[in-house]
């Protein structure tokens, strides 16, 4: 992309409000053409959909998603490249994440920026590995009780699981989450989180969120975390060994967020804070999820294609 094209795209934008970006006819042109050259076709049907989640947002809160336009623009490209939804439910693949993003001024000055990301979740991350043929099939996640049959071992490098389901188990109290995953070549894997897993990254969020914190943790039957929550931590935390998938400017991996930076949850119980001035020296906030984690609740199967890397012409 030449800096003349760079320059004339930033120009157009910035004459935007972040809410106006993804109905602009240009932007649209922009994106089908973008969506139909990497996918073949559906450019049109795609933008239509997004355009219509990512205004929704942005127009409903304009004091929150006080953004720039080129960030709103970019994330809108990523996720026409990669192909993803913003739209909401149990399991969503991403939603809207607002970050303010510390950059130097031309005198080397510290400021921060208000951005629109999108982030991808544990959902959209299964989504996007099949694509890129690590993976073949994941199981629905599978939520373990005191009561239950459940033995975890590694024999020759490999991972087992027994489970047995025990109708009279003790549903107050959860002992694990797993989740099977078949690799490309046919062989098992199992993303397992234990309760030291989940109370290290709740004594984690506590610190981080003060006053401010996750009624999920402690929302279950007696006091127990969330069932749900529970089963996307599992997911989100599933491929913390498998290679980085590569993602655009514009996009986040949900994984790769501090605790507190990550979807406060998934039931619409949480709250961010206010918008951060561009020149103000302060921490970056926490986000604000707009969707609920569509619903695959017995697993993904995706047949395995290239993913291609993420690109912008610079031109609408």
């Amino acid at each position: 992309m030449s800096t003349n094209r760079f320059a004339d795209t930033v120009s157009k934008l910035s004459k935007l409000q972040p809410w106006d970006v993804p109905t602009n006819a240009d932007v649209q042109d922009h994106i089908v053409a973008l969506y139909n050259q990497v996918h073949g076709n559906g450019g049109e049907a795609f933008a239509e959909r997004e355009s219509r989640y990512l205004n929704r947002l942005i127009i409903d809160d304009k004091k929150k998603w006080n953004v720039t336009s080129l960030s709103v623009f970019l994330a809108y490209v990523d996720l026409a490249v990669k192909d993803l939804t913003l739209e909401p439910g149990a399991q969503a693949m991403c939603y809207l994440l607002n970050r303010s993003t510390k950059l130097k001024d031309g005198h080397g000055k510290d400021y921060w920026e208000n951005r629109a990301y999108i982030a991808i979740t544990g959902y959209g991350e299964i989504l996007m590995r099949q694509r890129a043929g690590q993976i073949r099939h994941c199981d629905s996640p599978t939520v373990v009780y005191a009561g239950d049959e459940f033995s975890y071992k590694e024999v020759d490098g490999r991972k087992h699981v027994t489970y047995g389901l025990n109708i009279n188990h003790d549903s107050g109290k959860p002992i694990a989450c797993f989740m099977k995953i078949t690799r490309i070549d046919g062989t098992v894997d199992y993303a397992i989180i234990l309760p030291e897993g989940w109370r290290r990254l709740q004594a984690y969020s506590d610190k981080q969120n003060g006053d401010y914190k996750n009624a999920l943790y402690t929302s279950g039957e007696g006091g127990s975390i969330d069932p749900g929550f529970l089963i996307a931590k599992c997911v989100k935390h599933a491929f913390k060994s498998y290679p980085k998938l590569p993602i655009g400017k514009g996009m986040v991996m949900e994984a790769d967020l501090p605790e507190e930076e990550q979807m406060p949850d998934y039931y619409s119980m949480g709250g961010g804070v206010g918008v951060v001035a561009p020149d103000a020296p302060q921490e970056p906030q926490r986000p604000e999820s707009f969707a609920e984690p569509a619903d695959h609740s017995e697993g993904v199967t995706v047949d395995p294609s290239a993913e291609g890397d993420s690109f912008d012409d610079g031109t609408f």
